[in-house]
């Protein structure tokens, strides 16, 4: 992305041109250099990230989500300037890019600016399509790392991707059991019985294909991982009984709209939402959708989900634990 005076748009087009065309890869080894040691500092000398790492790899088997985005050390040290020259010349072009402006421009200025900057620019490879589907899970599958750590619980689901009927239902659920301080699960095992010291969700890896809905706890230290994961199932099975309450429905609408509000406050939070909108959706417009979209959720479609989707079968452990000692 870029910042800059509405009155130096045109030379964004301008250096985004010469960029496509004749980039420059002269610092490629030192850069490289510098990812490795990311890797390193993340995942492998992180017990979390190993814990991150090694949980995606165990719910996907056969889809590239489960393969770190930098990929494996040995993949990096393998990777050489030509490897990289070549990939971008061949993916890199104006018909595999998604252009937002947001400012005190005219639309038929950016449009002019675009014909004349990137118009000319040869057409480059569509990106090959993922078509590795991940095979439904059919029994539950666990992972344990261990290391001289403080212990970490991580619960993944599978679910649709973001462009899915159930995304927005989905996404209220996971503000019902950790959106801040009066959810479910915050209550329940930070507040209540104070069992851990955080818990959130998120889905992810990605969007655009199926993914995971992602419980993460850090226990306290007085609390067992198996008490926490039961607490976690337990609160589950009650929206799957009886779903949410009508105060539950719009407290969530009314947190999800201003988080919605806040990201479209800046021209970049605009920006970045159009593009993300207009990549997934093939809609830039689909931005401003989405209140209407949680409007039409009502109890029973979050407590349909809960029951589809967050069961055992369908779910990945990963267990972050201190190495057991034999006597």
């Amino acid at each position: 992305f870029v910042e800059l005076p509405a009155n130096r748009a045109e030379l964004f087009f301008a250096l985004e041109a010469d960029r496509m065309v004749n980039p420059v890869f002269r610092e490629f080894y030192s850069e490289r250099d510098v990812v490795m040691e990311e890797r390193r500092m993340r995942v492998d000398s992180s017990p979390r990230g190993t814990l991150y790492e090694r949980h995606l790899s165990t719910a996907f088997k056969i889809h590239p989500y489960g393969q770190p985005v930098v990929g494996l050390m040995e993949d990096l040290r393998r990777l050489g300037r030509r490897d990289v020259e070549r990939y971008y010349q061949d993916y890199y072009g104006p018909n595999n890019a998604v252009l937002a402006v947001v400012g005190n421009v005219e639309s038929d200025d950016v449009a002019a600016w675009a014909r004349h900057y990137l118009g000319s620019i040869p057409e480059r490879l569509d990106p090959p399509m993922v078509e590795s589907l991940e095979p439904k899970q059919t029994e539950e599958r666990r992972v344990i790392i261990e290391w001289d750590a403080e212990p970490a619980l991580r619960i993944g689901w599978h679910v649709p991707e973001a462009t899915h009927n159930d995304a927005a239902a989905i996404a209220m659920l996971s503000v019902i059991l950790t959106g801040g301080r009066t959810s479910r699960l915050h209550r329940r095992l930070v507040t209540d019985e104070q069992i851990a010291a955080s818990v959130f969700s998120s889905t992810g890896p990605g969007n655009r294909f199926p993914q995971l809905f992602q419980v993460d706890v850090i226990p306290v230290h007085t609390a067992s991982t198996e008490t926490v994961e039961a607490a976690i199932y337990e609160e589950i099975k009650r929206i799957q009984d009886e779903g949410p309450s009508d105060e539950e429905l719009e407290r969530v609408r009314n947190q999800l709209e201003a988080g919605r509000v806040r990201r479209l406050q800046s021209n970049l939070g605009l920006a970045f939402q159009l593009a993300d909108s207009e990549s997934l959706f093939g809609d830039w417009a689909t931005t401003f959708k989405s209140a209407e979209l949680m409007t039409e959720v009502v109890r029973d479609d979050v407590r349909r989900v809960a029951r589809r989707y967050l069961n055992i079968e369908n779910r990945t452990v990963g267990i972050l634990q201190r190495p057991s000692v034999s006597r």
